[in-house]
This record gives structure tokens, sequence and C-alpha cells, in this order.
């Protein structure tokens, strides 16, 4: 018999985004340390009065009761949700940076791994890695609260299917995973532009990531302009969720992907992204150590 060796792939994109988790161990380490942090006070205050609040609750429209009841779960992935956005921008400021800066950049060009696939591996971070890592922190927090408020609710000999048959079991992970897919692609050309500047910049990168956007606000607030580019940049930072979901008529926030995808910022921001990732590659083949 011939043993012929088998060779796998070696998957460089793979491989540098592991390096990069390697590295940056703050990319899992805050949404955690902030998700426990967060579910220790949601967990007080359903041991505290979740039984209270059931009562409460009985007393309100079905669409009430359902937000009453899922304010806790909504803050656990609110604050994780947050958090991440933070992380993968400080992230994307310091990825090209950090490397030119302690002369491991030579280090890394001497691999055979193009600078395409070192960009793309670190967008690939902020946009995709962090939104999964949020997913399954935030999915099981939701999980222990869901286990501790169900022993609450049968100490106090309250039938469990008063909480189970109101908490919206099925929407939420989908809702969670559809509202990171749209933080992801709306925060694109965010984390593109911080990393070109991460590239670009000598020194003071949180410095030369915010002047020009301030810079073009000003320009433009002189020929009468400023308050458009404004509501832009600020629809851009926190408009994710009133662009990527719709108010039912009876107040209920339901995810709407044709809104979403058929919304022209959405693919004109993608394209910048695009651009400004093009741009940040041929800036890496050309920049050197600091």
């Amino acid at each position: 018999m011939n043993s012929a060796t088998t060779h796998r792939p070696v998957r460089p994109l793979y491989w540098s985004v592991r390096r990069e988790l390697w590295e940056h161990r703050s990319l899992y380490m805050a949404p955690l340390i902030v998700a426990a942090v967060t579910l220790i006070g949601v967990l007080i205050s359903v041991l505290t009065s979740m039984s209270k609040s059931l009562a409460k609750v009985a007393a309100l429209d079905p669409v009430q009761q359902m937000s009453q009841l899922s304010a806790p779960y909504s803050a656990l992935a609110l604050m994780v949700l947050i958090t991440s956005v933070l992380v993968g921008c400080f992230y994307c400021l310091d990825a090209l940076h950090g490397e030119r800066r302690d002369r491991s950049i030579l280090f890394w060009k001497s691999l055979p791994v193009s600078d395409t696939t070192t960009v793309l591996a670190k967008a690939g971070i902020p946009m995709m890695v962090l939104p999964l890592i949020a997913f399954v922190i935030i999915t099981m927090m939701q999980l222990v609260t869901v286990f501790v408020s169900t022993l609450v609710v049968l100490t106090h000999g309250i039938s469990v299917t008063t909480l189970w048959s109101k908490l919206p079991f099925m929407q939420m992970p989908v809702g969670l995973f559809y509202f990171l897919v749209v933080t992801a692609l709306w925060y694109a050309p965010v984390y593109a532009w911080l990393l070109f500047i991460s590239a670009w910049a000598k020194r003071g990168t949180f410095v030369w990531a915010v002047v020009p956007p301030l810079a073009l606000i000003a320009f433009v607030a002189t020929i009468g302009g400023g308050s458009a580019v404004t509501s832009v940049i600020k629809s851009r930072l926190i408009g994710a969720a009133e662009q990527g979901f719709s108010i039912s008529s009876r107040g209920e926030m339901l995810p709407d992907p044709v809104k979403f995808l058929s919304n022209p910022q959405v693919w004109m921001g993608l394209l910048i992204a695009a651009g400004l990732l093009f741009a940040t590659i041929r800036l890496r083949r050309r920049r050197e150590p600091l």
C-alpha cells in the first residue's frame, strides 16, 4: 500500500483571524466581564422582585407584558452589544498601527501571508467574529436568567406558565442574530475608516479618526449644510436599530430586513467600506515600522 501524505490546506485567512484572537484577548474578555457584571445586577433584580413583577404584569395588555418581562434580557443584550462595538472600534484603531509601533510588522511580512489576507482578517474581527462572540455570550446569559427566573417563580408557588407563556423565547435569539447582522453591516464603513487611519497615521490614531469628520461638519456648517452632515454621521453611529427595525401598530419593534436591504445608505456604506479596505491594503504594502 502506498501511504501518501495528506496535506491540509494552510488556510491563511483562518489562521490570521486566530492570531488576532490570540493577541487581543480583550476581544472576548471585555464582553464577558461586562456580561458577568450585568448578569449579577439582573439576577439580583430577579431574585428580589420577580414575584411582585409577575403580579403587576398580569394586569397589563399582552404587548406590555412581553415588554416588561423581556426588559432584563434586553438589558443584558444591550450592554454586551455596546461593549462589542466599542471594543471593535478601539481594536481597529490599533490593529495596524500597533504592529508598526512594536515593529512586529517585519515578522508578519516575512510570512507567506498577503497584505490582503491580513487586512481582511483584521476587518473580519469587528464585522464577523465579535458579533458571533456577542451572540454566544448573550444567549448563554439569557438562558441563565430564564433558569433563575423559573426557580424564583416556582419557589413562590406560581405556575411557570405565567412566565414562559409571556416570554418570546423563539423571537429573542432570531431577533438578536438579525440585529447583530444589521449592526455589523451598518458599522462596516466606520470599522473600515478606523482601520484605514490605523494603517496611515504615525501617531494619535484616535485624533486622526475623529478630527476629519468634525472638520467636515464645521466646513459644511459654514455653507449652511452642517445639520445634514451631522444627521448622516449621527445616524451612522447610533441609527442601526432604526434602520433595521420597524414599529408595529401595537408599538412592537419588529425586524424588517426588506426596509434595511432596500435602504441605499446601507449599500453606499458598504461601497465606502470596500474602498477604504482597498486603500488600507495598499497602504500596508508600503508601510514601514515607526
